[in-house]
């Protein structure tokens, strides 16, 4: 199909129609992914109770390493993508397209090959303990599959995004998200699979979605679209798409490592109850950050296809709105989690209090500062787009390596399992701060200010 007369995506309209255009799709696909990851623990917790939602909560760092590789070749190459797009190289984004896909095929095949071959000790690294390995075992077999078709469905999904079709690309989490919820209490209750069920209801809804994505990016309604001639891999592509994806990759990593630390710490200090009573904090509070990442990957296309095409001024517009935006949401989730906190606790089990009263007391605590998250995630998504990965990484690396890690190991000697739930808060403070300081210095020498309109 020719692009030659194809409508402009990135042109005629408004700044903030085109971000609502381009971020929307995705707030609600990603807030939806968020539901589901709520609603499958709410079964599990039913069906299983606070063992089986610690079991899924030590395979976070897993599932974070899949995350890691999926953005290194799914942003970074994206961004690239736009970024030509910009510059009207249209051929050549077309081969960025077909290279991130191989790319992402080969990573997401190697982290399975991998995972299955060390599972047991990979699980007792990430914190199972005696009690709760045989469930994290069951679970980890089941969704591998799954794991590797999301990393590469959600890498090359940005694909579709940036090349103008964000309700196309909203479709794609939200077709899975379906699917998952069906499945899950039909698997877990009605054929009595319990935490094996949950792992066979993720991996029906990622076939389905990546199953999506491939017909989107094969089907003739695409602008553009996979081609084999483009399946060559070039390492000049190889090498800038994963440059500039690198901050996004190393801050997964970096969480996946960080999940590493703080499940062993929550286990030293609190036992299984506490690795619940946070994996339920850090699902509730995926609710309200994933719609933010929405926010954040609505206006990465658009920041990178107007750097692209050298209009600086409105790149810098178009974060500026993002970060209002994003406060908007994070402020209003705030002031909900404080005031609702063991309410929201009660729905994951009803019966044991324990579980309850300190789940509720983690929601409040790894919140505090939730409303200034916005300006830490959007500066390194912004960074990311104008295609400086070195500042991306380094925000990146800050919170999880720098700050958070040394904070986990050395507040608990001080105040125990409290010291745990706060290094998180305090990391997210400090690296805030580094975040305000970067970006101020950035629009300093554009001739603009962060937080005021430039006389």
């Amino acid at each position: 199909m020719s692009t030659a007369f194809v409508k402009n995506p990135f042109k005629d309209k408004s700044l903030s129609a085109l971000l609502l255009k381009f971020s929307a799709p995705a707030v609600a696909g990603m807030f939806v992914n968020a539901l589901f990851n709520i609603i499958s623990r709410v079964y599990v917790g039913q069906d299983i109770g606070a063992l089986g939602i610690a079991a899924i909560t030590v395979m976070f760092p897993i599932g974070l390493l899949y995350m890691a590789f999926s953005a290194l070749i799914g942003i970074g190459s994206n961004a690239l993508f736009s970024i030509r797009l910009g510059e009207k190289r249209t051929e050549e984004a077309q081969l960025i397209l077909g290279n991130g896909f191989i790319l992402l095929a080969i990573m997401a095949g190697s982290v399975t090959l991998f995972s299955y071959t060390f599972l047991e000790p990979l699980l007792e690294f990430c914190g199972a303990d005696a009690e709760i390995l045989p469930l994290a075992k069951t679970y980890a077999r089941v969704v591998f599959p799954g794991y590797f078709l999301f990393a590469i469905g959600a890498g090359m999904n940005h694909f579709i995004r940036s090349s103008g079709r964000p309700k196309t690309a909203m479709a794609t989490q939200l077709i899975g998200a379906f699917i998952n919820l069906i499945a899950a209490p039909l698997f877990i209750f009605g054929f009595k699979w319990g935490i094996k069920g949950a792992g066979l209801a993720t991996v029906c809804g990622q076939v389905i979605s990546f199953s999506w994505v491939i017909y989107c990016l094969t089907g003739e309604r695409g602008i553009y679209r996979l081609q084999w001639k483009n399946f060559k891999l070039r390492w000049a592509i190889a090498k800038e798409a994963s440059a500039i994806g690198f901050s996004q990759w190393a801050f997964s990593l970096a969480s996946g490592a960080l999940n590493v630390i703080l499940n062993h710490a929550l286990l030293k200090y609190g036992g299984n109850l506490a690795i619940s009573a946070m994996g339920i904090a850090v699902s509730i509070n995926t609710i309200v950050t994933m719609p933010l990442g929405g926010i954040s990957q609505g206006a990465q296309p658009l920041i990178g296809y107007n750097h692209g095409a050298r209009k600086f001024k409105t790149a810098i517009q178009t974060l500026k709105m993002a970060l209002r935006w994003g406060i908007l949401v994070t402020t209003g989730g705030f002031i909900i989690l404080q005031l609702f906190a063991r309410p929201i606790a009660t729905i994951f089990n009803t019966s044991d209090m324990a579980l309850i009263t300190l789940t509720a007391r983690v929601i409040r605590i790894f919140n505090i500062f939730l409303p200034i998250i916005p300006l830490q995630m959007m500066t390194t998504s912004f960074f990311q787009a104008i295609n400086q990965p070195w500042k991306a990484a380094f925000l990146s690396l800050s919170r999880q390596i720098l700050l958070v890690i040394p904070l986990v190991l050395i507040l608990p000697l001080f105040w125990g399992l409290n010291g745990v739930f706060l290094a998180p808060v305090f990391a997210d403070l400090i690296s805030t701060t580094l975040a305000a300081i970067l970006l101020s210095r950035f629009f300093h020498a554009h001739g603009q200010t962060l937080f005021f309109k430039k006389k």
